[in-house]
C-alpha cells in the first residue's frame, strides 16, 4: 500500500490501493520513546522522503508521518504474510515471500519501520529481510525497530500507534503462536551489516529500541 502525502495534507492513493484504516481505538500502553525523535530528526532534511513499514495499515501512523515529513509511504504487512504461511504450516517459504512483497528498487528508500516484527522471524527469514531492507536503503538511511524482547511464546504482536513525536500506544493483537526469537546486540549487528547503529535505547522490559543508518 503506498500513500503520498503533500505539506497541503492531500493525500493521494491509487485507485487499486486499498483505503487507510480508520484511527485506532483508545487502550493500551503508553510509552515515551526516545529513538522516534532521531528517526523523525534524520528524514526532516530529506525532501519527500520514501517510508517503508513493515506492520499492517494504522491510520495514526499514516497520518502522523505524512504531516511531519511530507512522505510517500509503503505500508507492507508482513505480520500478516508471516501469520498466513504459519498458519498453512509454510515457514519455510517466508523468507523469498517477504523479500517478494518488497519489490522496491535498490537505493530507493529513505527509512523503514520495522517495529518488533523481526522477533516473530527465525535466523533465514530474519537474514533474508535484514539483507535486503539493507540493499533498499539510500545512504544515509535508516531502519528503526524494537529487538530483543524477553524469551518466550507469543500468541499476539504488537500494534504501535504514533501518537506523538516521542509518544507510541502499543496494544496487543491476537497472531498464530509463535516463539519469540531473541536477538542480542552482535546478532542484530550481523543481520544488518552494512548499518551503523545510530542509537540504541533499553527499555525497562528488556527490549532495545534501537536506529539504524546507512553510511553516506
Amino acid at each position: 500500500m503506498a500513500s503520498l502525502f503533500k505539506r497541503a495534507h492531500k493525500e493521494e492513493v491509487s485507485p487499486a490501493t486499498p483505503p487507510v484504516a480508520p484511527a485506532e481505538p483508545s487502550g493500551g500502553v503508553a510509552l515515551t520513546s526516545k529513538v522516534l525523535p532521531k528517526l523523525l530528526a534524520s528524514l526532516a532534511h530529506v525532501p519527500a522522503p520514501v517510508l517503508v513499514d513493515l506492520g499492517p495499515v494504522v491510520g495514526v501512523n499514516v497520518s502522523f508521518f505524512g504531516e511531519q515529513l511530507a512522505c510517500k509511504i509503503f505500508v507492507e504487512d508482513l505480520f500478516a504474510e508471516r501469520d498466513a504461511h504459519a498458519r498453512s504450516g509454510k515457514l519455510e517459504a517466508l523468507p523469498e515471500a517477504l523479500t517478494a512483497r518488497l519489490p522496491h528498487e535498490r537505493g530507493t528508500v529513505d527509512g523503514v519501520l520495522c517495529w518488533d516484527f523481526f522477533e516473530y522471524l527465525d535466523k533465514a527469514a530474519a537474514q533474508a529481510l535484514a539483507t535486503q531492507l539493507v540493499d533498499l536503503l539510500r545512504p544515509g538511511g535508516v531502519v528503526y525497530g524494537f529487538f530483543g524482547g524477553p524469551p518466550g511464546s507469543l500468541t499476539s504482536y504488537t500494534r504501535y500507534a504514533v501518537e506523538g513525536p516521542s509518544t507510541l500506544r502499543l496494544r496487543q493483537v491476537p497472531t498464530t503462536p509463535t516463539p519469540r526469537y531473541v536477538r542480542v546486540v552482535r546478532d542484530l549487528n550481523k543481520l544488518f551489516e552494512g548499518l551503523v547503529t545510530a542509537e540504541s535505547v533499553l527499555l525497562k522490559n528488556n527490549t532495545r529500541e534501537t536506529l539504524f543508518r546507512k553510511p553516506t
